[in-house]
């Protein structure tokens, strides 16, 4: 079972903190680390690899559900910019995560995590706790506009 089922079986169980709504498609989380203020994710609630083995109505579905969480980021962080990226080469799960540039990002025009990959910053020393996310959550969650 890989990292992105584990935490949707935590959410089914009520034990996931990092939980913010439930679409149809997927889950919307808060990111383990926040790096970026605002930093989160879109899970597919079902184990997919790849996109394109999604339906079309579930990828217009789940494109849908990711317009509405950036948006509801967007509103609630104010960031200079936002990103988006589905990647899946470690998580071979479909996701996308979220992340909110701001101007005071060193690399705020180059890809996100330019800090990271390039050894400037240790995600380790960005994670929060499970009331932190919570508290994310919380703020996130009021702007959700259906």
């Amino acid at each position: 079972m890989d990292g992105i089922c584990k935490r949707i079986e935590l959410w089914k169980s009520g034990d996931n903190p990092h939980y913010i709504y439930e679409f149809e498609q997927s889950l919307f989380v808060v990111g383990d680390h926040q790096f970026y203020k605002g930093y989160s994710l879109i899970l597919l609630k079902r184990h997919v690899r790849e996109l394109h083995d999604l339906s079309e109505k579930e990828y217009l579905g789940l494109q849908k559900e990711l317009f509405i969480a950036g948006k509801a980021v967007f509103k609630t962080f104010n960031p200079w910019k936002m990103n988006y990226t589905c990647l899946g080469n470690q998580d071979e799960h479909i996701h996308w995560h979220i992340f909110p540039r701001y101007t005071d990002d060193k690399y705020h025009k180059n890809f996100p995590m330019t800090d990271y990959i390039r050894g400037e910053i240790q995600l380790d020393d960005y994670f929060i706790s499970g009331q932190e996310a919570k508290n994310i959550a919380a703020r996130i969650r009021k702007n959700i506009s259906l």
